[in-house]
């Protein structure tokens, strides 16, 4: 997208063309797209003994933030892997918001707090470096020129700065954006709608805009601003009276003036524009994210109204869904139908949130018709359970998998664990320990039956004595004693004694090792 009229720069920081003898001919992995969600999946399957290669089409990073910042579900998912300290400055906000109507964060079901003021290119920055530390190869710019089956994998043709190269690749998994050529290539159905409307993004400075993140409605549209933390200034416009223009077509910075003034009744201030571009409401979501062996992450599998900011942040939750499967399918581990269960998963939080944005557009982006529906909507939010269903939805914290083995779980198994517990002797985080990777058996007893019972699986699972933290806030039901956790952070059996864990564990983890 263009930048005020001015060349887009090839490369932000330094950049390194890697030769043809600088790919491999054979990778278990394939991971085609370098943003912030294959840059998390490449290092997802490094921590769980699978490296992939990662390429990129582009040179180097556009250094272009459409995504400003977290929802509580990734800062939980940064802490249990030990990396939410490298995200230095975050902005916490104390509440959320829905189609702009304000929900106080003493509402969601986590303590934490939603963050912003966090460009995208920072995000992408802290990725890239925790991918290099764990060895992962990214290549720029390779591009996928095409892909062919062979029944054990796929036959990939790569397009680089040295020529082409052929790559075999048991798994190729994209993670490529809305235009996703691996999508393409496997000839996968997308579901889309039309889009209604549009809105004007521009990165300026110097224009002195108010902070209103969660957008103001007005008669002739909605405005949107806040500081980014650098002195830039993040201004959406949306003009009820203006025609949506082509996709692609750029935007400059009279362009946002008019719309602005046209809007809010007054002139927009002189000011330098870095960047502009414009989006819609424009939704799309395939009809699987998975096909034999190629697999469909992020904005590849969906697309939607960035309403709330959830877009990268849910692209990010499917990369680490995805991640550890993919990882004990490709080392043996675990069956072929264990992948099956990413587009179980994943696909309805998909569906979910394409329904969710699209809600939020038809309340806060029509005219003055929509308003007593509005107005009823504010005052629904008085009510605190509503307040926590909406509020939750918007920020990952609604998710709960099926379990799916015999037997009836708690209420909390399928959640994400909660924060509540310390590692009895260190007075550690218990969700930290998922930083290392594997599955967690989380005693809260001195009864070692259930550790015996799960000893065939020691390889992939590390046996945790922890201890109630104390005060300590619960959301739910009490947790009981013991807890076997995915290693995404999911619940997947919770009980006194064994009873129906070894058939979670060989669901999950495969059978164990001879």
């Amino acid at each position: 997208m263009p930048y005020c009229g001015r060349t887009i720069p090839s490369t932000v920081g330094s950049m390194t063309l890697h030769a043809a003898d600088e790919i491999r001919s054979h990778v278990p992995v394939l991971v085609v797209g370098a943003g912030p969600t294959g840059l998390m999946l490449g290092a997802e399957l490094a921590l769980h003994g699978i490296q992939p290669l990662v390429i990129d089409a582009l040179p180097g990073p556009t250094g272009q933030s459409r995504a400003l910042g977290f929802t509580v579900r990734t800062l939980e998912i940064f802490k249990q892997r030990g990396i939410l300290d490298r995200f230095d400055g975050l902005a916490q906000v104390p509440g959320v918001h829905f189609a702009g109507l304000s929900i106080d964060g003493d509402h969601l079901s986590s303590t934490m707090r939603p963050a912003n003021q966090y460009p995208q290119s920072r995000t992408e920055r802290v990725l890239a470096a925790r991918a290099e530390e764990l060895g992962v190869p990214v290549r720029r710019p390779w591009r996928l020129e095409s892909l062919a089956s062979t029944g054990a994998g796929y036959r990939c043709v790569l397009g680089g700065p040295a020529g082409p190269r052929v790559v075999e690749a048991d798994y190729v998994v994209g993670c490529d954006g809305a235009a996703s050529g691996v999508r393409e290539a496997i000839g996968m159905p997308v579901h889309r709608t039309p889009p209604s409307v549009q809105m004007l993004l521009g990165d300026l400075r110097g224009c002195g805009l108010p902070d209103e993140p969660f957008g103001v409605k007005h008669e002739k549209g909605m405005v949107m601003s806040a500081p980014l933390g650098d002195g830039t200034e993040r201004v959406i416009v949306c003009d009820f009276s203006q025609p949506a223009r082509p996709q692609g077509t750029p935007v400059t910075h009279a362009d946002i003036r008019a719309a602005y003034e046209n809007v809010v009744g007054k002139p927009l201030a002189d000011g330098e524009c870095l960047w502009a571009s414009s989006f819609s409401d424009a939704s799309s979501l395939v009809e699987s994210y998975r096909s034999g062996r190629a697999l469909l992450v992020g904005d590849s599998a969906h697309t939607h109204l960035p309403a709330g900011g959830q877009g990268m942040n849910v692209s990010i939750q499917d990369a680490v869904n995805l991640g550890w499967k993919l990882a004990l399918v490709a080392l043996g581990h675990a069956p072929d139908s264990l992948l099956d269960t990413y587009q179980s998963e994943r696909y309805p939080v998909g569906r979910e949130l394409l329904l969710n944005t699209a809600a939020q557009g038809q309340i806060f982006l029509r005219g003055p018709e929509v308003d007593p529906l509005r107005e009823v909507l504010r005052r629904l939010l008085d009510i605190p359970e509503v307040s926590t269903r909406l509020a939750d939805s918007v920020s990952g914290l609604d998710i709960r998998y099926d379990m799916g083995v015999p037997g009836a779980l708690p209420p909390v198994g399928g959640r994400l664990a909660p924060d509540v517990f310390d590692v009895a002797g260190t007075g550690d985080d218990v969700v930290g320990e998922l930083r290392h990777g594997s599955a967690l058996l989380v005693l809260l007893t001195d009864d070692d039956s259930v550790a015996s019972a799960a000893a065939p699986w020691r390889r992939r699972l590390r046996v945790v004595r922890a201890r109630p933290r104390k005060p300590h806030r619960t959301s739910g039901p009490a947790t009981p004693p013991n807890l076997f956790v995915r290693p995404d952070g999911h619940i997947a059996w919770a009980g006194h004694q064994s009873d129906g864990l070894l058939p979670s564990l060989s669901c999950w983890l495969g059978e164990p090792a001879a």
